[in-house]
């Protein structure tokens, strides 16, 4: 079984559909999806749209995404083998399960990420993601760490694919209001290898979001992270 986690905080109607709409519509079935309410000021009509689309509902008063997500984990289901999260604005193609799980059975233990395009407010393809191309893993965890001091990382997690035992080493930052992905991708490839699928597997809304609205913290945000980090990985290189 794979668990499906949707984090959501006061998003547009329209684009909530449309992601449930991706995940509904998925060919790969064996699947439960949670969507987990960081307390949007519009409940109801979250619980509402949730509850139509038949998935689970949770709500918890507004702790942040890192809280967010950790929460969705906390509560994937005893059976789950993997967890895949998706932005409560974002579009999957219709075989990114089936395609996520083909793969991990080629390269089990693996992270799994994927290419992606980028569209508008009206579901428009700007352009395609610029992914850099194959890595061995040391090279790998290289340019994911000069990429975190320039404020960039090119793992979309709306496209990450993890086998379950990732987060038995490694949980969501509760304290991240936001970043709480590159602390986690930072950690993670410290314990578990990241691996390419080069398809175009989802659909990214490029609108004006939260990275845009906090743009000008994300600088310092990011230094705090790339040194927890840092002794994160000092700390495990003893063990």
């Amino acid at each position: 079984m794979i668990t499906i986690g949707v984090p959501i905080y006061n998003q547009n109607q329209k684009f909530f559909r449309e992601c449930l709409d991706s995940i509904k519509n998925q060919t790969y079935k064996d699947f439960e999806c949670i969507i987990l309410d960081d307390g949007s000021d519009k409940k109801e009509e979250v619980e509402k749209i949730t509850k139509e689309f038949g998935f689970k509902y949770i709500y918890q008063e507004n702790q942040g995404v890192g809280a967010a997500r950790q929460a969705l984990v906390d509560n994937a289901s005893k059976e789950t083998e993997f967890i895949a999260f998706l932005s409560s604005d974002d579009i999957w193609d219709k075989k990114f399960l089936e395609t996520m799980i083909k793969i991990s059975k080629q390269q089990p233990g693996k992270i799994l990420y994927s290419t992606y395009y980028i569209i508008n407010e009206n579901d428009e393809i700007v352009r395609k993601a610029d992914i850099p191309g194959f890595y061995d893993h040391e090279d790998f965890c290289v340019v994911c760490f000069d990429l975190a001091y320039e404020n960039n990382m090119f793992v979309n997690f709306s496209t990450t694919f993890f086998p379950k035992e990732v987060f038995e080493k490694v949980q969501f930052n509760k304290e991240l209001k936001f970043g709480e992905d590159l602390d986690f991708l930072l950690k993670s490839m410290k314990h578990f290898k990241y691996f390419l699928v080069p398809e175009y597997l989802l659909k990214y809304r490029a609108v004006d979001n939260l990275t845009s609205r906090i743009r000008h913290k994300i600088s310092e945000n990011n230094e705090k992270i790339i040194k927890e980090v840092r002794e994160y990985w000092e700390k495990n290189e003893k063990r």
